[in-house]
């Protein structure tokens, strides 16, 4: 029993020694409250190219907590897209003593390229501020502080881009210049003969940066790479002559069949159907009042004619001339049969003369406000009614 007694002293006393000498805690998992309030120049930004050198936007914020003796503080800094988190920036490591960082209009719209955001939409930015602490002795959770800005980029507005033809026989590669459409546009067009291979967008003629890649929103879509890194090409697999568009200010690019060239370059609605009427005035009437329009280089294949359409007018009929200047006598657009409806009967021949298959007109079934639309790629037409 003594033995027992002073065996059980023996461990107490183990214990108490083993609690004295016991490590300190190593680490602090409480954060520290907003001290830095982090604050953007402007919440409300539009980019623009003729300021690209100058400063677009300036965060500031306050020095941070002080964490103790024995600590320093490191002030990290980052944005990201509020719609995509997965969209940020690199960490930016501010110099001691600062507490600002400033961004230029083109340094931002880089950014909004990367990330493959739209010229057309504000895209809404959060910013953050990490103030890290340095100690050798102890983990501290760092502060943060964020603010949102919403910023609206811009097109870069290129003369040309490149595509890059990388062919699936190793051979070398191809840099095919494709033009903008429309002068600041942003779209770019070429007509290629394509075989199976994969591709991308170049700036530049001798180099594949800056580029554009696969993005993330489809096999269509693309994003932007200001320098070489691990970015995956797009894939083709169509056979023979196509037209390729590339649209930078919704970041995509559309391959379609080659587009059916019109004599004239113009396309006239004549008929009872419509306001025209069968008019004999070529060159007053109809090529003012008939005329469809083709003034969207993201859909340069489509055009389009919007106004009344009626089908209680003699015979509620129309066509389609691509040749002013020979009236009646030339070319046209007919309905595949007389009487088709172009809301439910899509098919579109090639122009011909009257006299070489007959007067066939479509016919509206409906009277209304609509808009006809010729696709000269697919080669087809419909009636579509406005909203």
């Amino acid at each position: 029993m003594n033995c027992s007694f002073k065996y059980l002293c023996f461990l107490v006393t183990l214990l108490l020694i083993a609690s004295c000498n016991k490590e300190p805690e190593m680490y602090s998992l409480e954060r520290p409250d907003d001290k830095m309030k982090l604050t953007a120049s402007v919440t409300d930004l539009i980019l623009e190219k003729a300021k690209e050198n100058e400063d677009a936007l300036t965060f500031t914020w306050n020095k941070a907590n002080d964490r103790g003796e024995g600590t320093q503080i490191k002030y990290l800094f980052r944005m990201y897209m509020v719609e995509n988190k997965e969209n940020e920036t690199d960490l930016y490591e501010i110099p001691a003593e600062q507490y600002s960082i400033s961004f230029t209009h083109r340094q931002l719209n880089d950014i909004l390229k990367g990330w493959g955001a739209s010229s057309d939409n504000s895209i809404t930015i959060e910013a953050e501020v990490i103030a890290q602490v340095v100690s050798d002795k102890e983990y501290y959770l760092p502060e943060l502080s964020k603010t949102t800005i919403d910023v609206n980029g811009y097109l870069d507005n290129l003369e040309q881009i490149y595509m890059v033809i990388v062919p699936d026989d190793g051979t070398e590669k191809q840099y095919i210049r494709m033009g903008e459409s429309v002068r600041g546009s942003g779209i770019y067009r070429t007509s290629i003969n394509m075989t199976e291979c994969s591709y991308f967008f170049s700036e530049k003629s001798d180099s594949d940066y800056p580029g554009y890649f696969l993005g993330d929103n489809g096999d269509n879509s693309l994003k932007f790479a200001s320098a070489e890194g691990s970015y995956e090409m797009l894939r083709n697999t169509l056979e023979g002559q196509h037209e390729v568009i590339v649209d930078l200010g919704m970041m995509d690019v559309r391959i379609i069949k080659p587009i059916y060239e019109l004599p004239e370059d113009g396309i006239w609605i004549v008929g009872d159907a419509c306001d025209v009427g069968y008019s004999q005035d070529f060159q007053g009437v109809v090529k003012e009042k008939g005329a469809l329009k083709n003034d969207d280089p993201r859909y340069p294949e489509r055009w389009t004619y919007t106004g009344n359409f009626y089908n209680n007018v003699g015979e509620s009929s129309f066509k389609l001339c691509v040749e002013l200047s020979k009236g009646y006598n030339g070319l046209y657009f007919f309905a595949p049969n007389n009487g088709a409806n172009p809301s439910t009967t899509h098919e579109l021949g090639e122009a011909r003369l009257q006299s070489n298959g007959g007067d066939n007109k479509w016919k509206v079934t409906e009277s209304g406000v609509f808009t006809l639309v010729v696709d000269l790629s697919e080669m087809t037409i419909d009636l579509q009614p406005v909203e």
